[in-house]
């Protein structure tokens, strides 16, 4: 029989402080009723602020979106997925126009990319005046973005906040020397990620993709031949390693350990996270590839049911076991071995019984 995935607050606490976890992360797995009533409030204030709006200019049109959204971007579950601004905004190049010389050819191929970077630095805007602006304080357009308080799209604003602000120095810089080049020093170098998340064009994410796709293969492959330990297989795959330019005698052993900690205790939470706001039904497209790549799973190439089956699955193997320390061990065991084999597990013993064979 299944054992329920819901935990209680003190159990989960005493498990994740010595992981670092901040106060809004233990919050957020354990509870649940505290989750739903900040839902709850959230929705009548943002309601009651709406009709009330709405009736003071019924005859005045509704203001736009900003960054050219539409309405239909922003219907999701705001407690599980965080808001589009937190993600690139739509790009493509535009074709030659045969009408058109090489040089006026290329100046739109550039106002087209220009045009790119600057929605994504606003976005990184907006993303800022969500996470620490009041709801009362918002301009309506911004209050239909701004998630639920103490959820997963909560946490993971933030989270994709503070990563792009520290990537914004990297990228003036880059802007600075490179110029109109940029996009080709950009996309020449993936295994810099210099770029804010809002910033990265499409082929550049498939670059990424495509790179650590070869590194976990590498990795998985070392570790079936026994030359590498679990926890370095592990770290590789998910891609938890030293901070980039920093030396490892700088950077040693302990922290990323500690890094890799913090990262599967991540992982434990935002399954405890998912299956409490909905499942993986609930979650946009873009949101089940990135919370696959999370934990390791290769996402090019495969389409939005494939992509939600595997974490169906996933969640529906972890879910098994209530004990934090054995479901972490069970997380390793399934990172290790790829999607290829856990794709086809039951239970979660087989985690064990495929690492003992």
């Amino acid at each position: 029989m299944r054992t329920p995935i819901l935990l209680s607050a003190h159990r989960a606490a005493a498990y994740y402080r010595p992981l670092g976890l901040t106060k809004s992360h233990r919050a957020a797995l354990s509870n649940s009723t505290l989750i739903a009533h900040s839902r709850l409030h959230f929705q009548h204030r943002f309601n009651s602020s709406s009709s009330s709006s709405s009736s003071s200019s019924s005859s005045s049109s509704q203001p736009p979106l900003p960054l050219n959204l539409t309405p239909p971007d922003i219907q999701y579950n705001k407690t599980l997925n965080p808001p589009p601004t937190t993600r690139p905004p739509p790009f493509s190049i535009p074709e030659n126009n045969p009408s058109l010389s090489l040089p006026r050819n290329l100046l739109a191929k550039g106002k087209a990319i220009l045009t790119f970077y600057k929605t994504g630095l606003k976005s990184i805007l907006v993303n800022r005046r969500l996470c620490y602006t009041p709801l009362d304080s918002l301009p309506e357009p911004l209050k239909q973005l701004k998630p639920y308080p103490d959820t997963r799209a909560a946490l993971i604003l933030k989270s994709r906040l503070r990563h792009d602000l520290g990537r914004l120095i990297p990228l003036s810089l880059i802007l600075l020397v490179c110029a109109e080049f940029t996009p080709v020093v950009i996309l020449g170098a993936p295994n810099l990620k210099v770029t804010p998340l809002t910033c990265r064009m499409p082929r550049e994410v498939e670059a990424i993709r495509g790179r650590d796709r070869v590194v976990r293969k590498r990795a998985r492959e070392l570790y079936g031949k026994g030359e590498v330990e679990m926890d370095v297989v592990v770290g590789e795959v998910l891609r938890v390693g030293r901070p980039r330019f920093v030396p490892g005698w700088i950077y040693p052993g302990v922290m990323r350990k500690g890094k890799l900690e913090r990262r599967l205790a991540w992982i434990v939470a935002d399954d405890a996270m998912i299956v409490q706001g909905g499942g993986e039904g609930e979650l946009v497209v873009e949101e089940v590839r990135v919370a696959l790549e999370e934990r390791g799973v290769d996402v090019l190439g495969k389409g939005e049911e494939e992509l939600r089956g595997l974490l169906r699955k996933w969640l529906e193997i972890t879910g098994q076991v209530e004990d934090l320390d054995v479901r972490r061990e069970v997380v390793k065991g399934m990172v290790v071995q790829g999607e290829e084999r856990w794709g086809r597990w039951e239970r979660w013993e087989e985690s064990k019984l495929t690492l003992e064979g």
